[in-house]
């Protein structure tokens, strides 16, 4: 049985990362492997559900040492890991650890993988040295896909699905009943990154909220990074709003649910809107966001519009929910890449 080394940005509390890691460990407990997951502070997690999963402490090189040791495959496990505008340091350690693999005869891959922005010539080179060892390339849009051939990487050998969190949500939501949306519901998720001040960002919110007297829902999906801007947008809206902090993806998916409108602020955000069937208007704080509005077909507000311009556009533009053809899409790439894992494994134990 093959045996995975996985590595994301897991256990420091986004909500994102947090889904990755759980759709990871979905997907892997359909096929015959085991597996090792390197998070962060692995005591806060309950014991996996699958009794062939593990949990590695990032922070002891002597558990890192050991799983290397063990594994026979190390998998860069989703999420947005290879990029150098947050970071550039986070892209070595991503980097670094499939490197010290390969030199030791272990097999390297990716799995809905996002890569880039990369703006470091180094750094784009030290991808290419590291996915051009892989023996399995998978990202999640094609503006991964982009930049690995720009650094080098031939096209053939990669494979496009979608983001890992995104495919989880849709699953998890199912085939959803009629929805009953409030009329005046908008939730929305607000990040500081988008370059809007507290005063700018609320603006737009009451902009949204105005014209049908809206209850607003305010997520926090990453509260280390979000809660304190969050908090202070809520202190001068002037809509009524609840704060929200870290919900669950199932009590996300059913707040997006009802909504008249979802405000996506964070990219998976986003996807929860999307696989709910929202209608949806995303900021656009990172060329993620937009990347998954043209793959998904949602509208997105760019970064240098007023509030007010803004919120204009919403209220005459077409904000519709994503289509159910849409939907399938998205779901089939999750099944064709779990595919592909499986057979990679196989070859080994034929």
């Amino acid at each position: 049985m093959a045996r995975l080394l996985v590595l994301g940005y897991y256990g420091f509390g986004n909500f994102g990362d947090e889904l990755i890691l759980s759709a990871v460990q979905d997907e892997l407990a359909s096929i015959e492997c085991e597996a090792a997951f390197v998070v962060n502070a692995p005591s806060q997690y309950a014991s996996p559900v699958c009794p062939r999963h593990k949990l590695v402490d990032r922070h002891s090189s002597t558990a890192i040492r050991a799983a290397l040791r063990e594994c026979d495959y190390v998998m860069l496990g989703g999420g947005g890991l290879i990029q150098d505008v947050t970071s550039w340091r986070s892209s070595l350690y991503y980097l670094g650890i499939p490197i010290l693999a390969a030199l030791h005869n272990k097999k390297i891959l990716s799995y809905a993988q996002g890569v880039g922005p990369v703006r470091r010539s180094w750094i784009r080179r030290v991808v290419r040295s590291v996915f051009g060892r892989m023996v399995l390339i998978d990202v999640r849009d094609d503006a991964s896909r982009d930049l690995l051939l720009d650094c080098g990487i031939r096209t053939h050998d990669i494979c496009v699905s979608s983001d890992v969190g995104l495919t989880y949500l849709v699953a998890l939501r199912g085939e959803p009943a009629a929805a009953t949306r409030g009329a005046s519901h908008i939730v929305a998720c607000v990040n500081e990154r988008f370059g809007w001040t507290a005063e700018e960002t609320a603006s737009f919110l009451d902009c949204l909220g105005s014209q049908s007297a809206a209850r607003l829902d305010l997520i926090v999906l990453f509260p280390a990074a979000d809660l304190v801007f969050a908090r202070a947008v809520r202190e001068r809206l002037l809509t009524t709003s609840e704060l929200i902090v870290s919900p669950q993806p199932l009590a996300l998916l059913d707040l997006c649910g009802s909504a008249s409108l979802t405000v996506a602020g964070r990219y998976h955000m986003a996807a929860a809107a999307v696989a709910a069937r929202s209608p949806l208007v995303a900021l656009a704080y990172d060329p993620k966001v937009s990347q998954l509005a043209d793959d998904c077909g949602f509208g997105v507000i760019q970064p240098g519009s007023s509030p007010q311009e803004a919120a204009r556009r919403v209220h005459t533009g077409s904000i519709r929910s994503v289509t159910g053809e849409s939907i399938e899409r998205i779901s089939q790439t999750r099944t064709d890449r779990i595919a592909r894992l499986k057979t990679v494994l196989e070859r080994r134990n034929p």
